[in-house]
Order: structure tokens, then sequence, then C-alpha cells
């Protein structure tokens, strides 16, 4: 019986702690620190702009800025404009992580996702980054002209595929 109810008290604390691992942390970063405690239920939700800096998993993401660029001569933006994001990923974690183009999603006013944008030579954000180390890279996106765009940022890794939405004005 000692035997049954020391093996599952191992089960129950094991479970415990396995749980605690898989859940997603998705905070501001940007704000004040103080706040911080408060403020993490409601950073759930919380729509972020150009130059906010949000962590998901540890790795925090700034959207430094954005704006429409030409697309090239051989490569035409069927919409008309190619939105271009410079965006740097800040990983600190304890080991390696990554990052991708594929893991932003830029939708028009209407609600509708627009297409990634490959005309440039450039090669967009995407890699490991080392525990402590940024990288820093852009996104494209063929959109037609408007004021502001909606970003979802949803991590390939996530254990819980949250997702962080960027309302992008472009200047």
């Amino acid at each position: 019986m000692k035997k049954f109810l020391a093996l599952l008290g191992a089960v129950v604390v094991g479970g415990a702690v396995l749980s605690a691992c898989g859940e997603t942390e998705v905070k501001d970063v940007s704000g004040d620190k103080k706040e911080e405690a408060k403020e993490e239920k409601k950073d759930e939700n919380k729509v972020y702009g150009v130059g906010d800096t949000v962590s998901v998993d540890g790795m925090e993401i700034t959207i430094k800025s954005a704006k429409f660029t030409d697309p090239t001569q051989y490569t035409k933006a069927k919409n008309g404009k190619v939105l271009t994001l410079e965006v740097t990923a800040k990983n600190s974690n304890d080991e390696q992580a990554f990052i991708d183009n594929s893991e932003f999603a830029v939708y028009d006013k209407d609600g509708n996702k627009v297409d990634d944008y490959f005309g440039y030579d450039e090669i967009a954000i995407s890699g490991n980054v080392n525990a402590g180390k940024q990288m820093q890279g852009k996104v494209y996106f063929d959109v037609p002209e408007q004021d502001s765009y909606e970003l979802l940022y949803t991590p390939s890794f996530s254990m819980d595929s949250k997702e962080v939405k960027f309302d992008i004005k472009v200047k």
C-alpha cells in the first residue's frame, strides 16, 4: 500500500510539472514592469502596434517599421503594393529558438488574407536564433493600398498555437 501511495504521489507531481511546461506565455515587454503581473491576462487579447515588443515563449518580437516598397521589375505586385515589415526577433530563452516569415500573416481591412511577396533578392527573416541573441530581417506582402493592416504572428513551435495581433499603420 505504501508503494502504491508513493507511486501515485510521483505521478501527480510529474503530471503537474509536465502540464506547466506546455503552456505558451505571451506578454508585452515594451511596457512598465510593475503592472506586468496584472496585465498578463489582458495581453492574450491585446493588439500591438509598430514599435511594440511582445514576448511569446521567450522570443521577443518587434515590428520596427512598416512601409510600402516598390515591386521589382520582373515580379509585379498583383494587388498593387508591397508592404515591407522590418522585424527584430530576440531570443531570451536558454536554448536556441526558431523564427520564420511563414509565421506572419497579413489581412486587409475586409479580413482577406494577402499573399506573401517573393520578388526581392533579399531573403525574408528565417532561421534559428541562439540563446540571448537576436536576428533582424524583413517580411513582404502583396497588398492593396490601405492605411492599416492586421498582422498575426503565430509561432511554429508554440505549444498552444497562440497568435499575437499587431495593428500595422503604414507611414
